[in-house]
């Protein structure tokens, strides 16, 4: 493998990586080895560096000179600028999906929703990324219903602080529970064409994860934050 480094091989590494970060399997700002990473994946330290280089590039790594590389922190004034923009993005697609929306289309959010349950309730095989993949993809019916494709693509490409932000409101405060409460909330809004209520639905669902991360924070998560 170290003679013959191929596009794809260091691809993958980037990947796995990435996705470790994203998921939380390496924290915020701990410390990488390249030594480590050449003896995981049996390869050079040139391929590693330029894997670090780019994670460092789509800001998910630190590289610190003569020091090493790093888990980047979680910047919480970017997460904050990302939920206004979603509150204010969300409520106006919410109230665009409730003036086209079929009994079919609202029929769709239920079963959605009742996915959403049965994964939680599933305790022997939960697993929280499936659950996040029908949270989203709840969200995601009424972005496509109103013809907001491109948005919705652009909030699944977020930015990494916000999405490790969830991970960690996820993960550590264990937010499953709120999130099913909410979705519930929302489908009962869009049910009932109730356009009245949809700010403060998507605030409340937004917002939360800042209210429960600041709960817990003093004593659990200073150290993955960086202005917050």
């Amino acid at each position: 493998m170290k003679g013959g480094m191929s596009i794809s091989t260091v691809q993958n590494i980037y990947s796995e990586i990435e996705n470790d970060i994203l998921m939380l399997n390496l924290k915020p700002g701990r410390l990488i080895s390249e030594n480590s990473l050449c003896t995981k994946y049996n390869v050079s330290r040139t391929p590693i560096r330029a894997v670090l280089s780019r994670l460092a590039g789509a800001g998910l790594v630190d590289i610190i000179p003569k020091s090493g590389s790093r888990v980047s922190m979680i910047n919480m004034e970017i997460v904050k600028q990302i939920i206004y923009e979603r509150f204010a993005l969300e409520s106006m697609v919410l109230k665009d999906y409730i003036a086209v929306a079929t009994d079919s289309d609202i029929k769709k959010l239920e079963k959605t929703v009742i996915r959403l349950v049965k994964s939680y309730e599933n305790t022997k095989n939960f697993k929280p990324d499936k659950f996040k993949e029908i949270d989203l993809s709840m969200h995601e019916l009424w972005y496509k219903k109103t013809g907001h494709t491109y948005l919705w693509e652009q909030i699944r490409k977020s930015d990494s602080n916000y999405t490790r932000f969830c991970m960690l409101d996820m993960l550590e405060c264990e937010n499953y529970e709120h999130v099913i409460l909410e979705h519930r909330q929302m489908y009962e809004v869009i049910k009932s064409r109730d356009t009245s209520k949809i700010e403060e639905i998507v605030k409340k669902h937004l917002y939360g994860g800042i209210e429960r991360v600041n709960a817990a924070l003093n004593n659990k998560f200073d150290e993955m934050f960086t202005s917050y």
